[in-house]
């Protein structure tokens, strides 16, 4: 009787179908110059195609990052980052999501699939998610290293970026039926 109820449940839930479009956020992308400081480009050029069928478990679609508007506090160190990402050729970055998993409370673990410089790779997002009635906020957290998708770090003189990108993602999803 419970396996049917659920069957049933799980089955309407397709029915109660949101997409979710991007009402505010921002990627932040943290790494450092040896020796120097720190690097914190963050864009604010985010598109999404997701759904979800009532629990953020059933999140799927993708996200779409613009390259093309990273910023930082140094306009010439941006010009560098973009001749680095190409971001001429490779206007945006894509996270593809493929599994959502609760773990405690409003604790989520994302799997999925990042596009970035025109190479796939998996990548897996520690995450809080807040389902609200009209909204969805996420908020999460990963790495990766850029020469994992053919960037090299970049140089300047003696100066050298560290591989790692730490990512910060904070998001608002408004719910559209």
């Amino acid at each position: 009787m419970k396996r049917m109820i659920f069957t049933i449940l799980l089955a309407a839930s397709g029915l109660f179908a949101a997409n979710l479009s991007v009402e505010k956020g921002v990627v932040k992308a943290h790494t450092e110059v040896f020796g120097d400081s720190t690097i914190d480009p963050e864009t604010r050029g985010l598109t999404s195609r997701l759904t979800m069928a009532g629990m953020p478990e059933t999140i799927q679609g993708s996200v779409d990052i613009s390259m093309t508007v990273l910023k930082s506090d140094n306009a010439k160190r941006d010009e560098h980052m973009m001749e680095a990402i190409e971001a001429d050729r490779f206007p945006r970055a894509t996270y593809t999501f493929e599994k959502v998993t609760k773990k405690r409370g409003d604790g989520y673990v994302v799997e999925g699939v990042l596009t970035f410089h025109g190479v796939k790779r998996p990548l897996k997002i520690d995450a809080r998610i807040f389902n609200g009635a009209r909204t969805l906020s996420f908020a999460g957290h990963s790495s990766f290293n850029m020469s994992d998708y053919g960037v090299q770090p970049p140089k300047l003189l003696f100066l050298t970026v560290r591989d790692r990108i730490d990512l910060a993602i904070d998001v608002t999803f408004k719910k559209e039926r």
